[in-house]
């Protein structure tokens, strides 16, 4: 009997064993399947998102670490070139980005809700105003690549450019009639080239377009698409998100700037 008991206790302390190996590895497989930190990728334009001394910064950059704050997660955010996000997304070195959407983009990604919505305008030197956008259809029009166009715009002599910047230049040096783009966008550019709202003519407001929070079907689960949209929505709730944008307009100091 009591060598049947010692076996017994034996037997019963290899199974207690056994069941916390086999917890320990469901939870170490649980943690190993959710990645240490998120990947978010910043579009590197004034304001959105910039590198200065003091490190990285800007509006969209504030609101991404906003929102994963809110979230409850971990993230890695940095300043990249606009159109390295979208091939980040494809090949997996980012889970994360904020910026207008397209359909290349909706392909690699899911829009898991809407963060800001801004006007988007043409733009004109002072010196030779565009008053109606009528008058476009005898005028050339810089696009950043990839810049959502709406079909009020489509048919016009248009100019692909590489970038916000890269419209301003190209406006500025009279290769182009006016620039489209975001209201914050085109301002933004100028700003960081060193020229002032007073060099421009008061510009058309379009439409409005939204910059979305995007997630990488490679990262997607229900669960994590679920917690950042009820993020968003509560950062929306407590207007946590109006006042970042109200104090990027505010930063312009110009009343012409749609708002």
């Amino acid at each position: 009997m009591e060598v049947s008991s010692v076996g017994g206790t034996s037997v019963g302390r290899r199974r207690t064993c056994a069941i916390g190996l086999l917890a320990w590895l469901g939870a170490a497989t649980v943690r190993a399947a959710e990645p240490a930190a998120l990947r978010m990728e910043t579009i590197q334009s004034e304001p959105f998102g910039r590198m200065g001394p003091q490190g990285p910064g800007g509006l969209m950059y504030d609101i991404g670490l906003l929102i994963a704050l809110r979230a409850g997660l971990v993230v890695e955010n940095h300043v990249v070139p606009y159109a390295r996000t979208v091939l980040s997304l494809h090949n997996g070195t980012s889970d994360l980005v904020l910026r207008f959407s397209n359909d290349e983009l909706k392909a690699v990604a899911h829009q898991v809700a809407p963060v800001l919505a801004l006007p988007t305008v043409v733009v004109s030197r002072r010196e030779a105003p565009l008053l109606r956008l009528q008058e476009l259809s005898q005028r050339s029009l810089a696009v950043p690549r990839s810049f959502p166009l709406p079909e009020s715009l489509a048919g016009l002599h248009l100019q692909s450019v590489n970038s916000n910047e890269h419209a301003i230049q190209m406006l500025m040096s009279r290769r182009v009639d006016a620039a489209y783009g975001s209201n914050l966008g085109l301002f933004g550019a100028a700003r960081g080239l060193g020229l002032r709202m007073q060099a421009f003519a008061r510009p058309l407001v379009v439409e409005r377009q939204t910059f979305w929070l995007h997630l990488s079907r490679r990262s997607a689960t229900p669960a994590l698409i679920e917690r950042l949209a009820q993020a968003v929505a509560s950062l929306h709730q407590d207007g946590s998100i109006n006042r970042l944008y109200r104090r990027a307009l505010a930063e312009f100091g110009d009343d012409r700037m749609p708002a």
